[in-house]
């Protein structure tokens, strides 16, 4: 089963942490992400770019400066290969505790997987 570990916020409200809190939180990256790739379970991970550089296509085609929101616009992405939902928890569980931040997890439909 594939999912994905969503990552919603500001860059601001990563990087406006002490230099500590911040240092550990990227010290934390790096070791989940070496961790999820040792175990093979990351199949992919992007940063995204500030949304002040994010663009909306409308149903209408129009393009609009902005992006579509949820919980603050979304920063970064993990895709993993897990053998069920539990560890997908598991691994946002870690890397909420990890970041300071909430994590939204959401499957990737098995009819949309491609080896």
């Amino acid at each position: 089963m594939r999912y994905m570990l969503l990552l919603h916020g500001r860059a601001a409200e990563f990087h406006h942490r002490d230099a500590d809190a911040l240092e550990a939180a990227l010290a934390f990256l790096v070791r989940f992400e070496d961790e999820l790739a040792g175990r093979s379970e990351l199949e992919w991970t992007e940063v995204l770019d500030d949304e002040a550089q994010a663009e909306v296509v409308g149903p209408d085609r129009a393009v609009r400066k902005g992006a579509v929101h949820a919980e603050g616009p979304l920063m970064r992405v993990w895709v993993v290969r897990v053998p069920d939902q539990a560890r997908a928890w598991d691994l946002a569980g870690a890397l909420a505790e990890g970041i300071g931040m909430s994590i939204e997890v959401r499957e990737c439909m098995p009819g949309a997987q491609r080896p």
